[in-house]
């Protein structure tokens, strides 16, 4: 880990935007809508001391490039903890995990394991000095792993987040990335393509854990408008929100089901009706019991004890 948040000079130069990719934000609508916001709200996030010689205006530029490719992952997460929350009913943050299999459920641990960290949201979320920021994302190969996954899926529509201009893509950030791992004096040259197989894994099930959690929201939906719910509310769990852009459904982004996942969709959703229904059956036979009972009138001497 990176003790502290200086940033060396060749580190600097690895990841301060050349003059054509400058250009190329400049030319995004949505990128310059996120600067506009980021200029009104985080303006009091200057230089600290340490770097309050440096180019603000260079670092700036990377601290909203890096806004951009990670919030999106922040709010997926918090998205994938409501849906997850929803449809295990856990009672215990460490066991929303079980709402999600295989690569997907990976990811999720992993995003769940770095965000518990305040130091590591304020770093997805940009907070703090320009410079410092940009030097957090050489802090350890966990934050490495996350960039790099969070420039490989900002091609990925994000249904999640909020409606607006669409940002452009960010894989050309890459090679930023890669030049300042190689220069930096912890990693070297050959830790880029060390990490990179393991990013690429958490890229892959992050983007499991966005058709898993659409799956899981449309699942539940289903199941809270059926037939059978709708003439027992009395014994109905409220509808969980369904998960999708305000404003309007997701357009950019199809899902593709396997039929294994439908499959443990339609057994999880029977079970469920079934234990319900069961529910419900006790509940009315022990009502009706208490009813008997109470018409009855009892004597003492059916409340004493044989012999």
């Amino acid at each position: 880990m990176h003790a502290a948040p200086a940033i060396s000079e060749t580190n600097g130069e690895a990841f301060l935007l050349s003059m054509d990719d400058v250009q190329m934000l400049q030319r995004s609508e949505g990128f310059s809508v996120l600067r506009e916001h980021l200029a009104e709200h985080y303006a009091y996030y200057g230089l600290c001391g340490p770097h309050r010689t440096g180019d603000l205006a260079g670092w700036l530029l990377v601290r909203d490039t890096l806004h951009a490719l990670l919030v999106p992952i922040v709010e997926l997460f918090e998205k994938a903890c409501s849906v997850a929350s929803e449809a295990t009913r856990a009672q215990r943050h460490e066991d929303l995990e079980y709402a999600f299999t295989g690569p997907a459920r990976d990811s999720f641990v992993f995003l769940q394991c770095f965000l518990s960290s305040e130091k590591e949201r304020d770093w997805c979320y940009t907070r703090g000095c320009p410079t410092c920021i940009v030097a957090q994302s050489l802090d350890s190969p966990c934050s490495i792993r996350l960039l790099y996954a969070a420039i490989s899926l900002s091609d990925v529509h994000y249904p999640f987040t909020l409606e607006g201009p669409c940002l452009p893509s960010f894989m050309w950030f890459l090679d930023y990335v890669r030049k300042a791992v190689a220069q930096d004096p912890l990693y070297g040259e050959d830790f880029f393509e060390l990490l990179q197989p393991r990013a690429e894994r958490v890229a892959s099930g992050i983007e499991d854990l966005i058709r898993q959690c659409l799956e899981l929201s449309m699942a539940l939906a289903s199941a809270s408008s059926t037939p059978s719910d709708a003439a027992r509310p009395e014994t109905s769990a409220p509808a969980p929100p369904v998960l999708a852009p305000r404003g309007g459904a997701s357009k950019g982004m199809s899902v593709r089901r396997s039929e294994m996942a439908q499959l443990q969709m339609k057994l999880k959703i029977e079970e469920d009706c079934w234990r319900e229904e069961m529910l419900q059956k006790c509940t009315q036979r022990l009502a009706a019991l208490l009813e008997r009972q109470a018409e009855t009138p009892t004597t003492v001497g059916e409340l004493a004890p044989d012999g």
